[in-house]
């Protein structure tokens, strides 16, 4: 049972791992809009 607790524990964090890591890739290559006031400098 022990055994099987754990497996499951790491199997939810290798997943929030995952999807952590999958998170920062996806917003690092968002770049929005530069505004005019910015474009003139």
């Amino acid at each position: 049972m022990m055994r099987r607790l754990l497996q499951l524990s790491i199997s939810v964090l290798t997943f929030l791992a995952l999807t952590n890591v999958a998170a920062a890739c996806t917003t690092a290559n968002y770049q929005p809009e530069l505004p005019e006031q910015l474009k003139d400098m």
